[in-house]
């Protein structure tokens, strides 16, 4: 863990010159969007009487839910359904991917909540339009918290480690289906503009993907603990 970590805050400080010129690029067509997209597209979907809301509805139906659940709980509902599952069909992956989303969200957590301090965007309900905010000045009050999203950020970062630990399409297809599910439901709330969402989805997916690298991979060992005082099973990672 303490390996995904340092890769993970060392790569804004490591990124080769193409790497440094596709982040400028990046950059340059989130802004563009900001400025173009970001305010009808949020007309659109607030449009209660519109189209285009009702035809986005059962599409946001599952990200209502994980919404509600909340994307920590859904997170260790993941991982501990996982882990048992790894337990008692002894499908150790299993339990190594059950560590990897936790630790991709617990990351995913750090950036977006650093992330969301250096923009101090404010969100669409506050009005002002999508360069409102404050930049640089870390409002952690919940109204300039908009860049990015965190809900979109840990969705993605769940789905990119399903994804790439089990390197299956009957995998990949509902993970990521779930995860712009929630990106879209964010939107319809209100509570983000579809750049917050765009640059959420892209941090988790990175840090899925990071955390679920071959370099990171662990073995994962079961030892039975028998003692005249205690009865149990140790799982070492």
């Amino acid at each position: 863990m303490g390996q995904n970590a340092l890769a993970i805050v060392e790569a804004p400080v490591t990124l080769s010159r193409s790497e440094q010129l596709l982040t400028l690029g990046a950059s340059g067509v989130v802004l563009s969007a900001m400025s173009t997209l970001d305010r009808p597209i949020h007309r659109r979907l607030q449009d209660r009487s519109g189209s285009v809301r009702a035809t986005t509805g059962g599409l946001a139906t599952p990200g209502q839910w994980y919404d509600r659940l909340g994307p920590d709980r859904a997170a260790l509902g993941t991982a501990g359904l996982l882990a048992a599952g790894g337990l008692v069909l002894r499908r150790r992956a299993w339990t190594r991917t059950s560590v990897r989303v936790l630790e991709a969200v617990a990351y995913t957590k750090v950036v977006t909540g650093v992330a969301k301090g250096l923009a101090s965007r404010a969100r669409p309900f506050v009005g002002g339009g999508p360069f409102a905010g404050a930049p640089g000045t870390f409002d952690g009050a919940h109204t300039h918290t908009s860049m990015p999203s965190g809900h979109t950020a840990r969705a993605f970062a769940i789905a990119s480690v399903l994804a790439h630990q089990a390197d299956r399409w009957y995998v990949s297809v509902p993970a990521y289906g779930l995860a712009a599910s929630v990106g879209m439901e964010r939107i319809r709330s209100g509570d983000h503009w579809l750049t917050d969402v765009a640059v959420g989805g892209a941090l988790g997916y990175l840090i899925g993907r990071a955390v679920s690298s071959p370099t990171s991979s662990s073995d994962v060992t079961y030892t039975p603990i028998l003692s005249t005082d205690r009865v149990g099973l140790s799982i070492q990672f």
